[in-house]
């Protein structure tokens, strides 16, 4: 089916707008200026039913975090609240109780693989982890030298990126006692505290491999885990700062919004922007659904849109939900054997969090199976010409 989008939802009144998708892909979450957070289903079939709306927030809700079992939701008075989820139908959600209370705005949230912690971002230099068994705060990690925009669990949450407002980078190990591992001052724009519209996000690969930065030439930078030397970068298609980005959920695509007011989608591989929507209106956020062909992006109005059927999987390209394993060691070295793994349950995206050994020998066993596999091709780009 061709691409489409729906027309907007507004979800809150006019303002700053966060989404994100549920960890099923089987509803799509909203915050906004009415202090709302608002819960859709995602599904074609029952979009027009009612949202579950969630009035425990007294001023604009900033940052969402979603999980397996949880919902959390920050705003501009520092509260950050958490909901449980039920993946049942009917869905339902639960306020569970407040995690943070702080002077500070929380300007983004990342959950832990397993759940049990929470990092904040928040309208000063530290970053607070905080405990989801007793909401208890486990770490304020300090080094930052202006407020900080931007928190991202590695899938392992061995490792955490946090951007502040200064153009700064900086990645801790969070393993035992939490350490700062890489330092870039320069890596990305510098921008003004509390404006949430131009404060730019980090965020790691589904895989774990590489981290993704909004980098000072309107572009974005992959940076390679453990040796944090830039890979890749993606640019060319935004005239302006991009602020937000997000990874499909096999981490062949990547989706970013920029001052500019466009929505662009990236194939990763190819390093090409493949898709590019121009909006009328400032954008806030964008998000994957994580187990469809399905996109969600917010804009300063207060609305919702929904980007059926990004990628044209009709003319032969991967879908943004399939395991896709990758035969090279960097995005930047050159673009060899692509194989699209059949089986949900391969490891080959879920546990590549080791060593470019570990990685190497769960490729060459997806080798070993290629009678099942399907192969996508040497030269990504001849498959993007008609997409393009």
């Amino acid at each position: 089916m061709p691409a489409s989008i729906t027309p907007p939802r507004f979800a809150h009144s006019e303002g700053y707008t966060a989404v994100a998708f549920g960890h099923s892909g089987q509803f799509v979450c909203t915050g906004g200026s009415d202090s709302l957070v608002r819960i859709f289903h995602a599904s074609k079939n029952e979009r027009d039913q009612e949202a579950i709306t969630l009035e425990h927030h007294t001023d604009n809700v900033l940052s969402l975090a979603v999980s397996k079992n949880k919902i959390l939701s920050g705003d501009e008075e520092g509260v950050v609240l958490s909901f449980d989820v039920s993946s049942h139908e009917p869905l339902s959600v639960e306020p569970s109780g407040s995690v943070l209370r702080s002077a500070l705005s929380a300007r983004d949230l990342s959950i832990s693989s397993s759940e049990r912690q929470v990092a904040v971002a928040a309208d000063d230099d530290v970053v607070r982890v905080v405990s989801l068994l007793d909401m208890s705060l486990l770490h304020s990690l300090q080094g930052h030298r202006a407020a900080v925009t931007s928190v991202s669990f590695s899938p392992d949450s061995t490792f955490l990126a946090s951007v502040g407002c200064d153009g700064a980078l900086r990645v801790w190990d969070m393993r035992d006692d939490p350490a700062c591992v890489h330092v870039d001052n320069k890596i990305t724009y510098v921008c003004e505290p509390g404006n949430s519209l131009a404060q730019t996000k980090a965020r790691w690969s589904p895989d774990g491999r590489y981290l993704a930065v909004v980098s000072s030439d309107h572009g974005i930078k992959l940076i390679e885990r453990n040796s944090w030397e830039v890979q890749a970068s993606l640019g060319g298609a935004h005239t302006k700062q991009v602020t937000c980005l997000a990874w499909s959920a096999n981490g062949r695509y990547m989706a970013s919004v920029g001052l500019d007011n466009k929505v662009v989608v990236w194939d990763v591989q190819a390093r090409t922007a493949v898709l590019t929507h121009k909006s009328q209106q400032e954008l806030c956020q964008v998000d994957w659904n994580p187990t469809a062909n399905m996109l969600a992006f917010t804009d300063s109005t207060g609305a919702m849109y929904i980007w059926d059927d990004v990628i044209a999987i009709s003319q032969g390209h991967a879908a943004p939900y399939n395991k896709v394993a990758i035969e090279s060691s960097s995005l930047s070295s050159s673009l060899r054997t692509q194989a699209r793994i059949s089986e949900p349950d391969s490891k080959l995206m879920s546990d590549l969090f080791g060593d470019a050994a570990a990685v190497d020998e769960m490729i060459s066993a997806a080798e070993m199976e290629e009678d099942e596999d399907v192969e996508i091709g040497e030269d990504t780009g001849e498959l993007l010409d008609d997409f393009v």
